[in-house]
């Protein structure tokens, strides 16, 4: 969480698909404020979307953020991502849909909501490594 899905009507490269993973993750991190690991991409490319549009960008995201935060990140995924896939902006739609943190799970774990995961980092640092020592014993 978040979870980006890509879906383009063309095949889109191995090197794009790893400038558009680099692209959603350092938008994410630092327009949204989150750890990286937290961020996922998928693609699919070579299929047909309606609407004479060239890439449907389908995100989930915690909801929390301000306003400003949002369009921030809508307008510098679309710019980039037609920069990228050599389209222009009007070819892209972005749909973002913001749901509560308690509806997504981490590696087992309720994400937490924005500005606390640091300390969630850390009980689900300290949560897996008590789990790893019942393990062993």
């Amino acid at each position: 969480m978040p979870l980006y899905s890509l879906t383009s009507t063309k095949k889109i490269s191995s090197t794009n698909k790893q400038q558009l993973v680099d692209l959603f993750t350092d938008a994410h991190c630092s327009i949204m404020i989150a750890p990286e690991q937290f961020v996922h991409v998928v693609f699919s490319d070579g299929i047909p979307i309606r609407g004479n549009k060239s890439l449907y960008i389908h995100a989930n995201v915690r909801a929390g953020r301000a306003d400003q935060a949002i369009e921030k990140l809508c307008e510098t995924l679309t710019n980039k991502c037609a920069e990228i896939l050599q389209v222009t902006t009007d070819k892209i739609h972005i749909n973002l849909l913001e749901i509560d943190a308690k509806w997504a799970m981490e590696g087992g774990y309720v994400m937490p909501g924005p500005g606390e995961e640091e300390e969630w980092m850390k009980n689900v640092t300290e949560a897996l490594a008590e789990r790893e020592r019942a393990i062993a014993e």
